[in-house]
């Protein structure tokens, strides 16, 4: 076993803690079309938590504002989401 771990390896404990949060929201039985969406922002939000840890440790105007540029990134792109899912139901209710 050795000490640095394969690129398979890498994403596959990536994909299994994406499927964590996942099931913990209830998301499991999601579009993939949205699926990818759900991954593309817990990779934005998990890329702060080093910044949250810094900004704690010291704070700085600059990364506080970084920080809520991240997590106003975050939810527009889960408002993205919510409004595709919303035109999907409405293509549904016209039928």
């Amino acid at each position: 076993m050795g000490f640095f771990k394969s690129e398979e390896e890498k994403q596959a404990i990536k994909e299994e803690k994406i499927n964590k949060m996942m099931a913990q929201y209830g998301l499991e039985d999601l579009d993939n079309k949205y699926r990818n969406a759900v991954r593309a922002i817990n990779s934005e939000l998990s890329g702060t938590g080093m910044m949250e840890l810094g900004n704690m440790l010291s704070f700085d105007e600059k990364t506080a504002a970084r920080l809520n540029t991240y997590y106003t990134n975050a939810l527009i792109q889960q408002n993205w989401i919510i409004i595709r899912q919303l035109d999907e139901i409405s293509k549904k209710l016209d039928k």
